[in-house]
Formats: C-alpha cells, sequence, structure tokens
C-alpha cells in the first residue's frame, strides 16, 4: 500500500511539473478524416484525404506515414467513412484494414474529382460494402464515376 501512494505522489509531483512519460493529444490539430482515395503517380501509391492532405510511397506503410509526416496537424483515419481506390489497386484491400476501419466504405474510381465533393455525395448516396464485407465474401466493389462535373455512383 505505501508502494502504491508512492507512485501516486510522484505522478502529482510529476504532473504539477509538466513532465509526465506521456502526452496528450491537442483536440484542436486533430484533422478528422471522412474520405480517403488511393490513386497512382508516378509508379507510386498517392494517398489523399478529403482534408487535403496527402502521402507517397512505394508501399502502403511508408504512404500513409508520410501522409501522417507531412500533415499541419494530426491526421485522423480511424473517422474515415469511405475508401476510393483504382481498380487496379484490389489487391491493397487485405493491407488496408490495418489503416482504416473495417466499417469504411469502397468504392473504385478513376482518380479524379474533388474529394469534399464526393464526401457529400456518398453521404446521400451510400456505396453499400464495407471493407470487412468485401474480405469476407469479394463482392463487387461499387464504381464512382466522375462525369463532366457530376458524380455517379454504379453498385
Amino acid at each position: 500500500m505505501k508502494t502504491l501512494g508512492i507512485v501516486f505522489v510522484v505522478f502529482g509531483i510529476m504532473a504539477v511539473f509538466g513532465i509526465l512519460p506521456f502526452a496528450g493529444t491537442d483536440v484542436a490539430k486533430l484533422e478528422p478524416v471522412e474520405v480517403v482515395a488511393l490513386s497512382w503517380e508516378c509508379n507510386r501509391i498517392l494517398v489523399q484525404t478529403d482534408t487535403q492532405e496527402q502521402g507517397r510511397g512505394q508501399t502502403l506503410e511508408a504512404t500513409f506515414a508520410d501522409l501522417k509526416e507531412s500533415a499541419d496537424g494530426q491526421v485522423f483515419l480511424e473517422t474515415a467513412q469511405y475508401l476510393l481506390l483504382e481498380k487496379d489497386q484490389i489487391h491493397l484491400l487485405p493491407e488496408l484494414k490495418t489503416f482504416l476501419r473495417p466499417s469504411c466504405n469502397i468504392c473504385i474510381w478513376s482518380g479524379q474529382g474533388d474529394l469534399q465533393d464526393i464526401a457529400q455525395y456518398l453521404e446521400v448516396h451510400h456505396p453499400g460494402l464495407t471493407l470487412l464485407q468485401w474480405l469476407a465474401d469479394k463482392s463487387s466493389i461499387p464504381v464512382l464515376k466522375i462525369i463532366q462535373g457530376g458524380i455517379d455512383l454504379e453498385c
């Protein structure tokens, strides 16, 4: 019991002087993401978000690390509702489960379009296929088409 009391006293002193061994997260620096989009750029993976952040790399791990390092704040991918990827990137879906929530909706896209507009469109027209569902049964993935400034979702 004395040892536990000593631990509390030490942590109390450390808290007063601001030298705790862990740091909190400044909520003002969080950048919650709604759309994560993958495409190819010069034989590298390009990841973009609706918060205007980008990352590039040869692997998904390197790409997401670059995204987080280059962001002005802290990119918060746990809020991502939609994942857009090009048709030739479907093989990346199993690995993407380590970076995104399993309930993230997925679509095929052509790698073009304003992600904020796409986010608004997808809030109304849900793709209906989550990453978890696709991993379970490899269903056909809805296709998001950008045609002359318009957006269309083909399920």
